[in-house]
């Protein structure tokens, strides 16, 4: 049977990245950069006053002393948004805002609390260093500088950047397109009667969510019955996007119809079968671009093997380098079969020297842990126990 990180080669030779597209950057949160994002100006786009207060010429206030002060003429009053085109003339002051464009005539600015008023003149009674409370132009962010690389996602911290130096649309990998489908004559759409011998369809709709919440497009074909033409049917439908995961049916059961019906919609196995624990029927097939993922239909097994398998072939759809595991020390016991790659959810918390993993053994533990400390610890296929102590590789959530 396949080993784990073998089929995962397998999954990564079939992808094919994703084209790009231009949107909106008050639109593209979470979204993957497919070109350079570069500043067109610079941060601050003018020099600008840092405080409220009164902006003058510095050599104007060379003389000034307590018991001489200079006195400087009031004129005109700039606020932020507001330019003043003619200089400032000399021995003039104005009065200037946070923020406010500095205008030329001036080099410096007294602090509204610093400063003395008489009779419509500023009285300054000490010098007036050049650049004083002044911000200049591209002192934060020299233009075409770069506020995200290729392959970098898009955060708030970047889009806000972005915009306040006039950029409007950014170059990203299109979102990747995954569709969900349910088989099982078992299964109750949410909030149905509960009837005798079926149960509620959770993973369809908990992976759908997490699909969303990953930023991928999600597509809900919902429950289907047990039959390899229903199977069949949703199975075209989701052949329009790029990854397609039946949730069931890919075991050896009397009604277990995945691999019929990736064969019926003209698909190529690429592996039936991983030597992993949960998820050891999972399956994978292609049609032209699409890649299909037969996964338990168990909720526990699809949680884990959606992670471990369609994720990271999502990702690499993406361009996002594969990612790369934390040491941790297991706080209890783990057993295992020989031959098998374990999953088992972790809860990271912070230990010493490195962060404790402690084993989450059902989907309650998951759903209670906080999303940032979840982990899924890998086990190495030939080892049968790792007892409570060992140091083990986590990889992130």
């Amino acid at each position: 049977m396949l080993s784990y990180h073998l089929a995962l080669e397998h999954i990564r030779e079939a992808v094919s990245l994703l084209a790009s597209e231009r949107v909106a950057l008050t639109a593209a949160l979470g979204r993957i950069l497919a070109a350079d994002l570069l500043t067109p100006y610079p941060m601050p786009l003018f020099d600008q006053s840092l405080m409220d207060g009164y902006a003058a010429r510095s050599r104007d206030t060379r003389a000034a002393t307590v018991a001489q002060p200079v006195r400087l003429p009031l004129g005109s009053t700039l606020t932020a948004g507001e330019t003043l085109q003619q200089p400032v003339p000399p021995g003039q002051a104005i009065r200037i805002m946070t923020g406010a464009s500095m205008p030329p005539g001036v080099d410096a600015v007294i602090r509204l609390e610093d400063a003395a008023i008489e009779d419509n003149a500023l009285v300054i009674q000490h010098p007036l260093s050049r650049g004083q409370f002044i911000q200049r132009r591209g002192a934060e962010v020299k233009a075409s500088a770069v506020v995200g690389k290729v392959g970098e996602r898009l955060t708030p911290q970047r889009i806000g950047m972005a915009l306040a130096l006039g950029l409007a649309e950014a170059d990203v990998v299109r979102a990747p397109r995954v569709a969900f489908v349910a088989p099982g004559d078992e299964l109750l759409p949410p909030g149905a009667p509960l009837q005798a011998g079926k149960k509620w369809c959770s993973n369809l709709y908990a992976l759908d969510a997490r699909a969303c919440e990953l930023g991928y497009e999600s597509r809900n074909l919902g429950i289907v019955p047990d039959t390899a033409d229903a199977l069949t049917g949703a199975l075209q439908q989701g052949l329009t996007g790029d990854v397609v995961v039946i949730l069931g049916g890919s075991g050896q059961g009397v009604h277990d119809y995945a691999e019929q019906a990736m064969a019926d919609v003209g698909a190529n196995l690429i592996f039936r079968g991983v030597a992993i624990a949960p998820g050891r029927s999972t399956t994978m097939a292609q049609c032209e671009r699409t890649l299909i993922f037969g996964l338990s239909g168990s909720p526990w097994a699809a949680f884990i093997t959606f992670e471990m398998f369609v994720r990271p072939a999502l990702e690499t759809m993406l361009g996002q380098p594969a990612k790369q595991p934390r040491s941790a020390v297991l706080t209890s016991e783990v057993a295992m079969r020989r031959d098998t790659t374990h999953f088992v959810p972790v809860r990271l918390r912070p230990g010493q020297p490195e962060p404790e993993a402690v084993p989450l053994h059902d989907l309650l533990a998951v759903a209670r842990a906080e999303d940032q400390s979840l982990g899924m610890l890998v086990t190495p296929s030939n080892r049968r126990y790792l007892p409570s102590g060992s140091r083990v590789r986590v990889w992130p959530l």
